[in-house]
């Protein structure tokens, strides 16, 4: 047996126990000392499902290598298939006898802890076995993407991927590639389609013997979570941002973005005076101030924000000749507001912006409308990051440090079209996260 196919018995299994772990838990929370009770009615109605949940882990490919390895989009995948499973679940329920499981309610409870089970279990196993999960790569095509993911597996040699050979395109026969195989144990091929397209049919027999061929592009989006610039022209944009309005993920958007608004805003409205005590005392200026920002479908409108600036006139600003980027270690910003920038608390203001529905709490960050003409000249597609709602933080701010050059906008571009494309609840939470993580850190702009 080899090891890839042990790895993902041990995977099942795992993901088996993990269920009835989760089960028992629930059972636990919701009966207490009576629970021996609450087991034996949920007992087998559950073990009834948990074959559909495996079924729904392994359609979604939870136990290939690439899902293996924890990742933003591993875990958006395992978050998306327990969705899916919890739904197929409750519409079991409802077929089944009344009063069989009750209450329902109980079923969200277990997809909850299994979801955080599942996800815990994988991270152990992978930290107990990454040693064994490595691959060996063959690119077929050339090309940014390669170079980049070359030089991303170099500096991170914990994912265990090992490029071993790389050809500008598929050979004409069949046993010159299997020779490439063969010889260098290659385990995943990666490869352009327009490079494939002429012998194409020689990369279906390698499928048999256990070497995986995924596209290049797709995987490069996988791995690095943001898109391949080279893929994006007018047809990828009419083909995967077709429903970026998607009404579901919209509204429970605006839903959680009204309730965080207001909550905000009653602490911040506590918070202000002293702040602006503060911000005052550290230099002149207003402590609050405003500035045009593009928005949603190109709309201008005005952000808040708590001044971290010196100010040389009775807005706030601190330009004296036109729009102009903030650096690291800019020395226009003030003691007061290195710390407001370090803790984020300078963005506070915005919870207003939010409230009113010019931002979300996730989104693409807004630029000003000077840089935005600049960009929009020099960097192709530029304005489709505007197709969604921009955002308090964001997939390319936790993604790429604060950017100041044309060459900065065009990677975290590469990112906010990443988000537009993939945009779901258990994303916006990652980032939410993250952005969490990176605020106690005190990782300053």
């Amino acid at each position: 047996m080899n090891k890839g196919l042990l790895r993902k018995i041990i995977t099942l299994i795992g993901d088996w126990g993990m269920l009835y772990l989760a089960l028992f838990l629930m059972v636990a929370m919701r009966y207490g000392a009576e629970w021996p009770d609450g087991w034996a009615r949920h007992f087998h109605p559950f073990s009834l499902l948990f074959p559909v949940w495996i079924l729904i882990l392994y359609i979604n490919y939870l136990y290939e290598t690439r899902f293996f390895r924890p990742s933003i989009d591993a875990i958006r995948v395992l978050g998306s298939s327990v969705v899916i499973a919890f739904i197929a679940s409750l519409s079991l329920f409802y077929l089944f006898p009344p009063g069989l499981v009750h209450p329902r309610k109980n079923l969200l409870i277990f997809a909850i802890l299994a979801w955080l089970l599942l996800l815990l279990w994988r991270i152990v196993l992978y930290r107990l076995s990454r040693r064994g999960v490595s691959t060996n790569i063959l690119f077929v095509g050339q090309g940014e993407e390669v170079k980049e993911l070359t030089t991303y597996f170099k500096e991170n040699p914990v994912l265990q991927y090992h490029v071993k050979r790389q050809i500008p395109s598929v050979p004409g026969k069949y046993e010159e590639l299997d020779a490439i195989i063969r010889s260098n144990d290659i385990r995943l091929v990666l490869f352009k389609p327009e490079k494939a397209s002429g012998a194409v049919k020689n990369l279906f027999p390698i499928l048999a013997s256990g070497v995986m061929v995924l596209d290049l592009e797709d995987f490069y989006e996988r791995t690095l979570n943001k898109v391949s610039p080279s893929m994006l022209d007018d047809v990828w944009f009419i083909k995967n941002l077709e429903n970026v309005t998607q009404d579901i993920h919209e509204a429970s958007k605006r839903i959680i973005d009204v309730a965080v608004g207001l909550v905000g805003l009653a602490v911040l409205i506590v918070a202000v005076p002293l702040l602006a005590i503060i911000i005052k005392l550290d230099s002149p200026g207003p402590a609050i101030f405003r500035q045009e920002r593009v928005g949603k479908d190109g709309r201008v409108f005005w952000l808040y924000k708590f001044r971290t600036m010196r100010a040389i006139n009775k807005k706030g600003s601190a330009e004296k000749r036109g729009a102009t980027w903030a650096k690291k270690n800019d020395p226009r910003i003030t003691k007061v507001g290195r710390f407001l920038r370090n803790t984020r608390i300078d963005e506070l203001p915005q919870l207003w912006n939010i409230l009113i529905g010019n931002m979300s709490i996730v989104g693409p960050r807004p630029e000003r409308p000077e840089f935005v003409r600049k960009l929009t000249e020099k960097i192709p597609y530029y304005n489709m990051r505007h197709l969604v709602k921009p955002g308090l933080t964001g997939w390319a701010q936790i993604n790429y440090e604060y950017g100041d050059s044309v060459k900065d906008a065009r990677i975290k571009l590469q990112y906010d079209i990443y988000y537009a494309k993939k945009r779901t609840l258990v994303l916006d939470l990652a980032i939410l996260l993250k952005t969490a993580k990176i605020i106690l850190s005190r990782q300053g702009r």
